[in-house]
């Protein structure tokens, strides 16, 4: 538990810097990407609010779990026998061994390998072999009710999977409300997801954040994805400590329905429900602060973004298609060209959060502060706010 807070990092001039108009603010030093203030983030930001940490689809039937780790906090997904995902810290009762350190499928029993404590798919401690010596299961002195898996509150939307670890959050559904009526136009409740893949990042997790919710640099490293210039009107929406959107139109390579494709072109079917100006609109969604996602007329490319580190993230992805589209042959060639073109935007983005990484103390010592485009950067200026928040004074 870190026992520095904000002001050990920010004074209050540097804060109200944050707080200026987009184009006269000045960014989070170098010293907000470092070991000490992830230490501050473990504390105070991730265990408090609502995290992405899971996706739904990778756990797809009961006995099926896969474990997770929050910052730094090792958790257990698990669908049950009725299913329902459930999450708990992944620490068995006994003696603080991980009781399950690998994706698995049909589990019936939770077994932890150093003393084979067994709990159910529930969390609950069923079996304690020779725990009162040679083939005595139990002891007088020992209470099992007390030791079940400590579980950790768990929601899911979007095919996300979200913990509460302190359990004081808001009701889940007051804290997605907003954004769940930002996607309001789009069919949610028939999308499944297609197989993605996960890579890890050389930097701090904010870094990745910060360079996946702006447009900005698009032409300039990802031109494979845009014709000419970006012909964007971007579009800013939020909630404060639960999600920043930008919404923009733009013109993509046409080019035999597969990279890019609008909906116009492309044959996968639609989720996009009602029609209209937002139709021509990509939203790019931070679900604050692990989650992200792409959404347009046809697909939702959803990632998880899992600090690792203070200068490592995981970066893990899936695509959501309605129905069938997902596994259907007949779109093979489609998913394959959308899954390479996002695996080209990830592969051409590392080497520049990995030099950001590298560069983000010597601004401080320099005096150098971050700036922003008050046109395509304000989303950044309010995730770097909404950090401030979350791990400041209240």
């Amino acid at each position: 538990m870190s026992r520095q807070a904000l002001s050990d990092f920010l004074t209050n001039a540097e804060l109200g810097d944050l707080q200026r108009p987009a184009g006269e603010a000045l960014g989070l030093p170098g010293k907000c990407y470092g070991a000490e203030f992830f230490a501050l983030e473990q504390a105070r930001l991730f265990p408090r609010r609502w995290c992405p940490v899971g996706f739904a689809g990778d756990i797809p039937e009961p006995g099926a779990a896969k474990p997770v780790d929050l910052a730094g906090w090792p958790l257990l997904l698990v669908r049950g026998e009725d299913g329902a995902i459930r999450a708990f810290h992944n620490v068995c009762r006994h003696r603080n061994n991980i009781v399950v350190d690998a994706p698995c499928r049909g589990l019936k029993r939770i077994i932890c390998p150093w003393h084979s404590w067994t709990y159910d798919l529930d969390g609950r401690l069923i079996a304690t072999p020779h725990l009162g010596g040679q083939r005595k299961n139990a002891d007088p002195t020992f209470d099992a009710a007390d030791v079940d898996l400590k579980p950790v509150a768990t929601a899911e939307w979007l095919g996300f999977v979200f913990v509460n670890i302190d359990g004081a959050a808001p009701p889940f559904e007051e804290h997605i409300r907003p954004l769940a009526e930002l996607y309001r136009d789009y069919e949610l409740d028939d999308l499944r997801p297609d197989a993605g893949w996960d890579m890890e990042f050389p930097c701090n997790w904010k870094v990745v954040v910060e360079g996946a919710i702006e447009d900005y640099h698009l032409p300039y490293v990802h031109a494979q994805m845009v014709r000419g210039e970006v012909e964007a009107r971007p579009r800013l929406d939020h909630a404060p400590g639960c999600f920043f959107a930008s919404s923009s139109a733009r013109k993509y390579r046409a080019g035999d329905d597969a990279g890019e494709a609008t909906a116009r072109h492309s044959p996968l079917p639609r989720i996009l429900g009602a029609p209209g100006e937002v139709e021509q609109r990509t939203f790019v969604t931070s679900v604050f602060p692990t989650g992200f996602a792409t959404t347009r007329p046809n697909y939702i490319w959803i990632w998880l973004i899992l600090p690792v580190g203070p200068g490592r993230t995981r970066v893990e992805t899936r695509a959501l298609f309605k129905g069938d589209a997902g596994t259907d042959p007949a779109f093979a060639e489609l998913r394959r060209a959308l899954d390479d073109e996002w695996r080209l935007v990830l592969d051409q983005d590392l080497t520049l959060v990995e030099n950001v990484q590298r560069n983000m103390n010597r601004p401080d010592d320099a005096g150098i502060r971050p700036r922003f485009s008050p046109y395509w950067e304000a989303n950044i200026q309010r995730f770097q706010q909404s950090i401030v928040e979350a791990v400041g004074p209240a």
